[in-house]
């Protein structure tokens, strides 16, 4: 064997070597990205990298009105620039590239004019006139799947004498172009399997995510129609949240400034705002759409009541001598309907009014009625019973000392519900910051009593969210929205009493993170 054998077989050698390291670091880099457009782009440039071509095209496969079909999704040309175009083209044998797609067959055109021969088509070269531009030979490799299906198409074309040279006239380009190898065929399809298969674990992990997703929406739209009062809270706050949470990342002051959240941990914010009133669904209906302090049945009742004492009171009368607070009864009960009427459906009573209520209902008399068993009895009748008297004298509001427990339970509930679901790696976080978004940083708010230091920062943005649209909605037939300069007023002395986070709060106000974009721009 002489030197130069044994040269050109340790060339040979370091060759294969490096090649081997550079596809396995390539596997590494293509395993890694998620984004399939990124993944496809990756694989165009290695291969082409690999060969040493000068230009290359992409073909993905997608469904075109029932039929598959392939999609011109990228390109790359190393001497010519122009615009990229997108098209599809039919998978059959009427294009090189479809031919390839239809029979999962390689091409490896040594010169366009093999194309009839060995695709049974003529090359249609009016792109290359169109950029001043010549094929001269072509590889083309059909992407497998796991299970042997062509999910794409790989052209590379133009394989160059030096990989750094850019080619000129298109007269001048076949002598600087080599055939393609059988070996750099083998490479580049166990290649394009591989990144096939990749390709469909991105399609499959992006399938997962959009079904997650719509899933999520779909649930939330849901519980909207449950409570249709608070209808697009959730997806209000959300927005509000994420667009802290990105000012948070921006900002270069306080004590946030060395905090920028991963594309992961938005995510992980986008559905702990969409779910964080999910707990809602364990809360009895009457409780959750209650506008006023009574319900209708309850107001209907009472109506009925103030009606029969209004009529015994007259009919005695013409019978008897009323007693002293008969009289007063009867010469006051339509202005004591008229009157709960108006605190009924008040989300503030005064004090006088409150004392009033009280009066109201120490007031009582003796009257003869029909009990259940259909006998006459003495019956004590009062104005206003333990339970109406504490429901009309609601300080804030609508809810009793039990229904606004009852309300509360829903941030527990939130977490007992979404604490179920077995969460991916980046989206763990999401029962702790969607129950916690009614904790106070001071340790007083609910469930668990959380202080700051207990609390994520996504809980804390969450909560400034949630409080701003609760007084900025105008969708509330109980209470008129809020003006902005007032509610951030309001948060400001949440702040102060140390309810929410005196920083977050300042960034929200500072950075105006209240001010979305329109929907469409």
């Amino acid at each position: 064997m002489t030197s130069g054998s044994n040269q050109s077989e340790k060339m040979q050698a370091v060759y294969l070597e490096d090649l081997v390291q550079h596809l396995t670091q390539i596997g590494i880099e293509l395993s890694a990205e998620k984004d399939v457009d990124k993944l496809l782009e990756k694989i165009l440039l290695e291969c082409m990298s690999i060969t040493g071509c000068d230009a290359g095209s992409l073909y993905f496969k997608e469904d075109c009105d029932g039929e598959p079909c392939l999609r011109f999704r990228h390109t790359q040309n190393k001497s010519k620039s122009f615009p990229f175009k997108s098209f599809t083209l039919p998978i059959n044998t009427n294009s090189i590239a479809g031919s390839c797609a239809y029979n999962g067959k390689i091409y490896n055109l040594k010169t366009m004019d093999e194309s009839y021969e060995k695709v049974g088509i003529h090359h249609d070269g009016s792109f290359d006139k169109s950029i001043n531009y010549k094929t001269v030979n072509m590889l083309v490799i059909p992407m497998k799947n796991y299970n042997g299906e062509v999910i794409g198409v790989l052209q590379l074309i133009n394989k160059k004498r030096d990989p750094k040279t850019l080619l000129g006239e298109p007269e001048s380009i076949p002598d600087q172009i080599v055939p393609f190898l059988d070996t750099e065929a083998e490479i580049i399809e166990g290649l394009a399997a591989q990144a096939a298969i990749l390709i469909e674990r991105s399609q499959l992990f992006d399938e997962i995510e959009d079904l997650l997703e719509s899933f999520t929406v779909s649930l939330v739209t849901a519980l909207d129609q449950r409570d249709p009062i608070t209808a697009g809270h959730s997806k209000r706050v959300t927005e509000y949240a994420l667009s802290l949470a990105h000012k948070v990342s921006e900002a270069d002051y306080g004590s946030y400034k060395d905090v920028t959240f991963s594309q992961e941990e938005f995510k992980e914010m986008y559905y702990a705002g969409l779910l964080h009133d999910v707990g809602k669904i364990g809360v009895r209906e009457f409780v959750l759409m209650k506008q006023n302090k009574l319900l209708d049945s309850e107001m209907d009742a009472l109506f009925y009541k103030y009606q029969w004492i209004k009529n015994h009171l007259i009919l005695k009368s013409k019978e008897s001598t009323l007693s002293e607070t008969e009289a007063l009864i009867l010469d006051n009960i339509d202005g004591y309907w008229h009157f709960i009427n108006e605190v009924n459906q008040k989300g503030f009573l005064p004090d006088d009014e409150l004392i009033k209520l009280q009066y109201m209902a120490s007031l009582s008399f003796q009257a003869n009625k029909l009990n259940k068993d259909g006998e006459m009895e003495t019956t004590q009748i009062i104005l206003l019973d333990a339970h109406e008297l504490e429901s009309l004298s609601i300080k804030r509001g609508t809810l009793t000392k039990e229904e606004r427990a009852m309300i509360e339970s829903h941030a527990l509930f939130t977490y007992e519900i979404l604490s179920g679901i077995k969460w991916t790696r980046e989206l763990k976080n999401v029962p702790i910051i969607s129950a916690s978004h009614h904790e106070k940083i001071n340790g007083e708010g609910y469930p668990k009593g959380l202080t700051a230091d207990e609390m994520p920062v996504q809980a804390k943005i969450l909560a400034v969210a949630d409080i701003f649209d609760a007084l900025t909605a105008k969708d509330r037939p109980y209470k008129p929205a809020i003006p902005i300069p007032k509610t951030l007023e309001i948060i400001n002395e949440e702040a102060e009493r140390f309810h929410l986070d005196a920083d977050l709060v300042e960034i929200f106000i500072k950075e105006k993170a209240y001010e979305l974009e329109e929907e469409g721009n």
